[in-house]
């Protein structure tokens, strides 16, 4: 108990029964205590003596070591005006292009304001991916901020800093281990495979599978084998992703697998195809990366086949891929449920020739968008111009949002097109909202933005305008 607190229980309790007692008092207020036998005097003389000394403070410590500085960041400052709107965007405003931002500060090799630092590590710490921009944002002061604060120790794996040596892989941050795996992967897959398969054992799940995608760089038939292991491991996480990486492979087993259980399910004519669903999901299907359950609303037999589909090699089919679509179809769901599939194999083989044929036919959105990705950048906005066309612009709302950005010109360009010639339609709000973030720099520009006070628009209209003229004046405040 404090000495304070002694005195507040003594005047709670009467210093009858709970008498001062000068001894436990501090020195200095025990040194000027007047001698008195009063009890109640002793009381509030040492009350206003410990008083005064809360108000007046403590004396200063010694001996303290100062802080070492941070280290220098050679990078030249953004400009004031950039500085500026980082200030805004860390505030609230249009947050989501805050990565944008960082973006062309890294690619003019500019460092930021080191008083926004602190607020940058701590929307990353919130934000897991915003880490890595932050943490090229942060450049050589990174490990000397999270070295003072333990929220933002994903600064001290700094990529870009890094020593290219495997003690790296051995002894640096997650993060850092991730990012030498991924550039291993690319000079040498195999020494990095190897480098992964000797600490493979003792890696905790959630890195398991985290450094079994970097294995998508540089993946080829010689990861084989350490993949097929994988399925074996005890994360679901992890034999999911080896499965999906074993499906890209040429030739690999687990494809062979699949094809064979789907000769048992599907039979090919000249003129139509049949098809049955498979009756269980076995320890083998599960092992090869079935998921057993399916998502709300689809039967679980009809899951499994899908997968199942989508795991076997496309070469499996006999013929082009548009001539076998136009056959009749016959099974649980018909042609709809047999094409989904494959447009599902499409999208996990990064088929294009497939993806061409595909969609020509009608699929889901989410499929329609998976397909487009897997198509030449320079094809993305002839597909999405046919498919604008075949179902209304309102209906790609799951396609534009699974696209990658930022998006190819001519395809930003075809959708702001679209949306300026119809900016009282309430149900592109989701695509233009997309559209806003992910058009290339090229199309902030377009005449859309010239019509930011045409009364009457859909308020999403309005967005659109003012999210563009924010970004073509973020990327002006970069220019030399």
């Amino acid at each position: 108990m404090s000495p304070w607190d002694s005195l507040v229980r003594a005047v709670l309790l009467g210093t009858d029964r709970e008498p001062v007692a000068p001894d436990e008092l501090p020195e200095p207020i025990r040194n000027r205590l007047p001698s008195t036998d009063e009890p109640t005097r002793l009381l509030l003389d040492a009350a206003a003596l410990l008083a005064g000394q809360r108000k007046a403070g403590i004396q200063p410590a010694t001996g303290i070591k100062p802080v070492d500085p941070a280290p220098v960041d050679p990078r030249p400052l953004v400009s004031p005006d950039a500085a500026r709107r980082l200030a805004r965007l860390l505030n609230g405003e249009r947050a989501a292009l805050l990565p944008e931002w960082l973006a062309l500060a890294a690619n003019r090799g500019q460092r930021v304001p080191p008083e926004r630092l602190p607020a940058l590590a701590t929307a990353a710490a919130n934000r897991t991916a915003l880490r890595m921009a932050v943490r090229a944002a942060a450049g050589p002061r990174g490990p000397w901020l999270a070295a003072h604060t333990a929220e933002w120790d994903f600064l001290a794996d700094a990529p870009e800093h890094t020593d290219e040596s495997e003690t790296t892989w051995r002894y640096g941050g997650t993060v850092t281990r991730w990012a030498w795996l991924e550039r291993a992967r690319r000079t040498d897959p195999d020494g990095a495979r190897a480098a992964l398969a000797e600490t493979w054992s003792s890696e905790p799940a959630d890195g398991r599978a985290m450094f079994l995608e970097a294995l998508s760089v540089g993946l080829g038939p010689a990861d084989e084998e350490f993949l097929e292991a994988a399925l074996d491991d005890r994360s679901g996480e992890v034999r999911r992703l080896a499965a999906a990486l074993l499906v890209r492979v040429p030739c690999a087993r687990l494809g062979q697998r699949m094809a064979d259980r789907l000769s048992g399910l599907v039979h090919v004519s000249d003129d139509d195809l049949v098809f049955e669903l498979p009756t269980e999901c076995d320890n083998a299907l599960r092992r090869d990366g079935v998921r057993q359950v399916p998502p709300t609303g689809t039967g679980s037999r009809a899951w499994w086949f899908r997968q199942i589909v989508a795991a076997t090699p496309l070469s499996w089919w006999p013929g082009r891929p548009a001539e076998l679509l136009r056959r009749s179809v016959a099974g649980p769901g018909g042609a709809a449920a047999l094409h989904s599939a494959l447009a599902a194999a499409a999208a996990e083989q990064r088929d294009p020739l497939w993806a061409q044929a595909l969609l020509a036919v009608d699929l889901p959105a989410g499929d329609a968008a998976d397909l487009v990705a897997v198509l030449p950048t320079d094809r993305w906005a002839g597909a999405v111009f046919v498919l604008a066309a075949t179902n209304g612009l309102a209906s790609l709302v799951g396609l534009v949002l699974g696209l990658p950005t930022p998006w190819p010109a001519d395809l930003g360009r075809l959708l702001l097109d679209e949306l300026a010639m119809q900016p009282h339609l309430r149900n592109l709000a989701p695509i233009a909202d997309a559209a806003a973030r992910a058009v290339p720099p090229e199309c902030l520009r377009h005449p859309v933005t010239e019509r930011i006070a045409e009364p009457g628009v859909s308020a999403w209209h309005h967005r659109l305008v003012e999210t563009l003229l924010f970004r073509r004046a973020m990327h002006e405040e970069f220019r030399p």
